[in-house]
């Protein structure tokens, strides 16, 4: 008889030791299922939020190429304005001669060397020599 009571002692210590490890698996399946439930709303979490960065970024783009096409309008400007200037300096004579001797005094000319090339009397050419003089 005490072969078939150690028997049953290790059959029940084998089913308390399942019992045992069934609950220990249990709680963790039921942490590893909570966990996973917390990914699964970091991860919606984290889709919504590339949604809202990826609306935003078109956004930029939109702004951007309108502001491409704004600054190409405002360069055409800038270079119709510039030649519209250069055409109403040519216009006054004048205005030519001492933006003539402006660039002259810029390329190291002196007040007797813009007396000679402008025709200018000795005061004027000081005058231009000094305001335009590096």
């Amino acid at each position: 008889m005490e072969i078939n009571h150690l028997i049953y002692l290790v059959i029940i210590i084998a089913i308390v030791l399942f019992i045992g490890v069934c609950t220990v698996l249990a709680k963790r399946i039921a942490g590893l299922q909570e966990k996973c439930e917390q990914q699964q709303m970091h991860m919606a979490a984290l889709q919504e939020q590339l949604l809202v960065n990826q609306q935003e970024l078109q956004e930029v783009r939109v702004g951007s190429i309108g502001m491409g096409d704004k600054i190409k309008a405002l360069v055409t400007t800038v270079k119709q304005t510039a030649v519209q200037q250069e055409q109403l300096a040519n216009q006054d004579p004048q205005n030519r001669l001492y933006q003539q001797a402006a660039k002259l005094v810029a390329s190291g000319y002196s007040v007797e060397d813009l007396m000679h090339e402008c025709d200018m009397p000795k005061a004027e050419a000081e005058l231009i020599y000094n305001l335009h003089k590096g």
